[in-house]
Formats: structure tokens, sequence, C-alpha cells
């Protein structure tokens, strides 16, 4: 078992790698340990992480009670305490503000089905919980239908929140939800993406049973019509290709498959962004 010493030595080094990745900036993020079922070490409130060291940690108790230290806890307190009375087994909470998941939340377009094999072993999906203002205990409450069965949750305009057995596992499963969104959207660039089909899933389930890992959470939900694997004809088959007898009327029915009912600004510029390109290869 690591000593408080050792600890904080760890979060500080987790602080600076994620603002090293400009995944926060300035004051931003906050990270906490588990020292005991309740007490943890935190990250204050209105400190640079990127130049934080080991003395400015706190150690608070799950109601936000400071028991050591000068500062004050941060103001995710409550986020974090929801992670541990939720998961006994989790030690580490890590929030941070990932560039290519926020923006993935602000367009509307979720990450929880469009998945790589590694993700099948490592992640499972990737939720994203409604928004709440940050710094309140609506945000604790927007994850709690997750924080039970997923290990990355992205906070809708907000960040995210990763938690594991120990801060450098909640940091390292940060770097793979941020890297699927990284691949998600430069493949978007390039075209159409396919995600990965029941029968994929199940296969590779199927493989990491034999290897002996833990099966992840998979979203069974339906389609939520995010159009994040570019499929405007639908879930069934991918859109058809420019010289495949495209039509205005095609793209229009296409479209009007996938649209939700008063969909946000954002969702509304992402459907018309698609539109737009479809309609740009069907005249080519």
């Amino acid at each position: 078992m690591k000593s408080e010493s050792q600890h904080r030595k760890d979060i500080v080094e987790v602080c600076k790698r994620i603002h090293g990745r400009g995944w926060i900036s300035s004051t931003d993020g906050n990270v906490s340990v588990r020292l005991r079922e309740d007490r943890i070490l935190i990250t204050p409130t209105g400190i640079h992480k990127g130049f934080m060291n080991e003395r400015d940690l706190i150690v608070a108790d799950l109601s936000g009670k400071v028991i050591a230290g000068r500062a004050k806890p941060s103001t995710e307190i409550v986020l974090h305490a929801t992670c541990y009375r939720e998961r006994p087994e989790v030690h580490a909470v890590v929030h941070a503000h990932p560039t290519m998941s926020v923006a993935f939340s602000l367009a509307g377009i979720t990450l929880a089905k469009c998945m790589l094999p590694e993700v099948v072993f490592t992640l499972g999906s990737i939720p994203t919980a409604d928004y709440a203002p940050p710094a309140t205990e609506e945000v604790a409450e927007s994850i709690r239908k997750y924080i039970k069965e997923y290990d990355a949750i992205i906070l809708e305009r907000h960040g995210s929140l990763t938690v594991g057995p120990d801060v450098f596992s909640a940091y390292n499963t940060l770097e793979r939800m941020e890297h699927v969104a990284e691949i998600t959207y430069h493949a978007r660039q390039l075209g159409a993406i396919t995600p990965l089909s029941s029968a994929q899933i199940e296969r590779l389930r199927q493989v990491g049973d034999r290897q002996g890992w833990p099966r992840r959470k998979i979203a069974e939900e339906a389609c939520n019509n995010c159009n994040a694997c570019g499929k405007l004809d639908g879930c069934g088959s991918p859109p058809a290709a420019a010289g495949d007898g495209v039509t205005q009327e095609r793209v229009a029915a296409a479209v009007s498959s996938t649209v939700v009912e008063n969909p946000s600004n954002d969702m509304a510029a992402v459907i018309a962004e698609e539109v737009a390109g479809a309609m740009a290869r069907a005249r080519g």
C-alpha cells in the first residue's frame, strides 16, 4: 500500500501530464485519491495544475470538510465523493477537459457506439452525461446513473470523468477516451465510418473472456441518430456514393430518417454539414 506522500507525488505527476497534453488549462480540472473509506487526497481550488506541488494538496472527508491542508478543496469535490460512494473499489478520480471529447459533446455526437476493438476490451461504451452547471451537485447527479457501470464518462459541454483503482489507471482511461475521440474525428473527415456490429463486439468479448479480461459495459440503447458513423441512410447501410444515383430527393429522404425532434442548434449544424456534403457528392 502506498503512503500518503507517494499518493501526493502521483497526483502532481498526473496533473502535469494532463496539463501537458492540453486537456486542462490554468486552474481547471481536479484529481483525487481515496486514502481510506471516508478520507480523500484532492487538488485544491484555484491552483494551476501545471505548477502545483505536493504541499498544495489537501485531505478532506467525503462531505468536503478539510482535515489537513491550508487551501479549500476543489469545487467539484461532490463529484468525486459520488464516485467513491457508488464504487467502493474505485480509489482515484480524474476530472479533466479533454479537447476532442468535449467538442463531440458540443456537437451532440456520442462516442457510445463507434468503438475501436481495443476499446471493447478496455473501456466499453463511453456515455455522455446530461449537461449540468459545473461546481454544482447537479453534476454529481448527472453521472449517478452511469458511474456504477462505466469508468469513462463525458460531461456534456464540461469535460470528462474517469475512475480507476489508482490515479495512473484513471489517467490511462482518460488517454484512451480522448484517443477514441481523436480517431473518430479524423475518420469523419475522410468519409463515412462504420461502427463495430453487435456480432463483432460479441466476438471481441469472447476473445476477452479467453484472456481472462473483465467484460466492459456496452450500451444497449438504440441508435440516437447522432450520425457519428456518417450513415445518412440510417444504421442499416452506408450512404450511397457519388455516381450511385444520389439525388436531392434521396438526400432529403435520408436526412428525414436521422433528424431528431426539436434538434438543438448544435445538432442542426451537424446535420446541415452532413447534408451539404452529401449533396456536393451527388452533384460531383
